[in-house]
């Protein structure tokens, strides 16, 4: 009963967020998606006409990816570090459950929550790239899975967000350093291990009409779960570290 209020805490304060700064989130979304507009009319003006719409579907796709890791790995860490500000994350180590159930519920609360805005925002790019809106069930899985390997990164980042306070510059780092693991060619163990990179090739397929394989169920499956199960370890570690030093606030 203590964790089912827990995770009933949890998501109405992601919702009264929403709510209460609107403006921010209606701001995020426009400029991001004026943004991937403005990219397509980039693609349309300057691009290959024979490969024009191969190019802009090969966009949309890792549009799609970077905007949804963008928010999975580094919400939490931005959270922590305005609740250090503010003088709240002493409120987490002193509750009963401990910060590391509070913080994985927190991240599966705006994981719910954040899904129809993920697709929202799917189908705004897609319409703007001129892709048929028929989405497979097997892209929005897809989709989901990548989304929870973002939330495993991003519980490592707020774990070291917890112990080094100030991260805003790696933040920031990590937000464009996706993009150059999406343009990567990882083959064997490796494409297991890179984030995000995998995804957006199985994604492609599944929009040119590909069927999911076997070998694509086992790289999402376990993808995702490495980096939850790394993510809530290290997050428990750095959490711990924190307390015993008496360094829970930043200052």
């Amino acid at each position: 009963m203590v964790y089912l209020n827990v995770f009933k805490g949890t998501v109405l304060r992601v919702i009264s967020e929403l709510k209460r700064y609107y403006l921010n989130t209606i701001s995020f979304f426009t400029i991001m998606t004026m943004l991937f507009y403005f990219m397509v009319l980039g693609v349309t003006k300057f691009g290959n006409p024979a490969n024009l719409g191969e190019s802009i579907q090969s966009l949309a796709i890792g549009y799609i990816v970077w905007f949804t890791f963008l928010g999975t790995i580094t919400d939490l860490s931005w959270t922590i570090i305005n609740e250090m500000s503010i003088g709240l994350i002493e409120q987490a180590f002193i509750s009963p459950v401990g910060p590391s159930t509070i913080y994985l519920f927190y991240q599966f609360s705006n994981f719910l929550i954040m899904i129809p805005f993920e697709f929202l925002i799917l189908i705004v790019v897609f319409k703007i790239a001129g892709i048929p809106l028929v989405i497979p069930m097997s892209f929005i899985i897809a989709l989901i899975l990548m989304m929870l390997q973002g939330y495993g990164i991003g519980l490592i980042l707020a774990g070291i967000t917890l112990r080094f306070k100030r991260t805003q510059a790696l933040l920031n780092i990590a937000q464009f350093a996706i993009i150059g693991l999406l343009l990567g060619d990882y083959k064997g163990i490796v494409k297991y291990i890179v984030p995000a990179n995998g995804y957006m090739k199985i994604l492609r397929n599944l929009i040119e009409g590909s069927s999911l394989r076997f070998s694509d169920w086992i790289y999402m499956i376990s993808s995702s779960l490495l980096y939850i199960f790394i993510g809530i370890i290290l997050f428990n570690y750095f959490a711990n570290v924190v307390r015993k030093r008496g360094e829970i606030s930043q200052y």
